[in-house]
């Protein structure tokens, strides 16, 4: 007898949903996960907004639901809840690293009707099919968790796609089906002052990263400091020029020291790489796809191009429009926080399982709105002006995702407001 086969984490294996095991496991995460790991304590969902998403589901019509992804794991499990709540077999699109993490953990995670966005799998057929059933579709068309809870991303035009082709083939094969993307936007804030834990998790990242600690500094010139420490840092170890920058005051100085870092890192890349055509979020990726077929050439200088390419990424995720204002949340000091150590901490058992499970520093109360669903079997188009439509389409739920987030801050600023701290890198 033979070695057993090695389990392939890129092999995609279809969804197998077990109803039972899925309703099984909405107590757990109602009153377990969802309160007690990730602290989100109350949910407020109005009727509407849930009827809106309802009236999207069942015989006859097919839904595709793009939420924002401010975080990872809490999302996923806010995605459960409300399936949980209009449609229990759902299906939801997951990383393969997630649901291929081993064979056992496979089993139940397609078990769950999760769709592992495998490189070259059936996940975009299963969807197909399985929303045609009337169940709905839910995938994040950020793509990846964003940690940003009042700016959309750049969106992946997976969800578009899958709606347009279900339209084609439901008028092709009969009989034609409602279409609908269905956006979907929350919101988190904390439910108290959060400074202490706050300063404790800033305590714990300048530890860990070895950066100068900040401790006796207020919370918000705490966090100034510790982001131009760790600005230094980042170029240290890519051989980049550090800024100069005053860590007690950095001002607006800070982003103009961060763009040149960004400047920088692209020029050396550039250099070896040649100039990538494409929108600049798409430019990293065909630098990273050329660091990877030139790696054989010299290991040691493709390690270092891809830590600079994994920079160039992480300060676009903190942009100057999004961080510069007078003041700053608690929550967006929070946000920060979490992308660092998501990003760069990784050391140690805690923060490798703090990336799979990132625990907010404290309770948080949940807001969900359903903004106006896209008809999508009213705006499809045959042929080839199909392609402009579809586009036109895709920034128009980014648009619509981006509106209803605006508008929910604007909701929850009577909580937020109290705990707003003057902003250290205020233009």
């Amino acid at each position: 007898m033979g070695p057993r086969p090695r389990f392939d984490v890129l092999a995609y294996r279809e969804p197998r949903p077990l109803p039972w095991l899925m309703h099984a496991t909405t107590p757990l995460i109602r009153h377990l996960v969802l309160p007690r790991v990730l602290k989100v304590r109350s949910l407020d969902w109005p009727a509407a907004d849930r009827a809106r998403l309802a009236s999207t589901l069942g015989p006859g019509r097919a839904a595709f639901i793009g939420p924002n992804h401010p975080e990872f794991m809490t999302d996923w499990m806010l995605d459960k809840e409300i399936a949980s709540r209009v449609s229990p077999l759902m299906a939801h699109w997951a990383s393969y690293e997630i649901v291929n993490m081993g064979p056992f953990v496979q089993a139940f995670w397609l078990s769950q009707n999760l769709i592992a966005n495998a490189p070259g799998g059936g996940g975009r057929e299963y969807s197909l099919r399985w929303a045609a059933l009337g169940h709905g579709v839910l995938l994040h068309p950020e793509g990846t968790a964003t940690f940003h809870a009042r700016m959309i991303g750049t969106l992946v035009p997976g969800i578009v796609d899958m709606a347009w082709e279900c339209v084609r083939r439901s008028r092709e094969s009969g009989p034609p089906l409602e279409v609908h993307v269905v956006p979907i936007t929350w919101a988190l804030p904390f439910t108290r002052d959060v400074g202490g834990p706050l300063a404790r998790e800033m305590a714990h990242v300048e530890r860990a990263l070895g950066l100068a600690s900040g401790d006796g500094m207020a919370i918000e010139r705490r966090f100034g400091a510790l982001l131009v420490h760790l600005l230094e840092r980042q170029c240290r170890e890519q051989d980049v020029t550090p800024p100069r920058l005053d860590p007690a005051h950095p001002g607006s100085a800070y982003f103009d020291a961060q763009d040149a870092c960004e400047r920088e890192l692209m020029a050396r890349l550039v250099e070896r790489y040649g100039m990538p055509d494409g929108p600049p979020e798409r430019a990293v990726h065909a630098l990273r796809r050329a660091i990877r077929e030139r790696a054989p050439e010299d290991e040691a200088r493709a390690r270092l191009d891809r830590r600079r390419v994994f920079e160039i990424e992480r300060l676009r995720r903190f942009p100057r429009a999004a961080y510069s204002g007078a003041t700053l949340t608690q929550e967006q000091i929070a946000e920060t926080l979490k992308r660092i150590r998501c990003g760069l901490m990784t050391r140690t058992l805690a923060d490798r399982l703090h990336a799979v499970v990132p625990v907010p520093v404290a309770a948080r109360a949940g807001h969900i709105r359903v903004p106006e669903p896209f008809a999508i079997h009213r705006e499809f188009i045959d042929g080839d002006d199909g392609d402009a439509a579809r586009a036109a389409l895709l920034g128009a739920l980014r648009q619509r995702l981006q509106d209803a987030v605006d508008r929910l801050a604007d909701e929850v600023e009577p909580v937020v407001a109290p705990y707003r701290r003057a902003n250290p890198l205020a233009t």
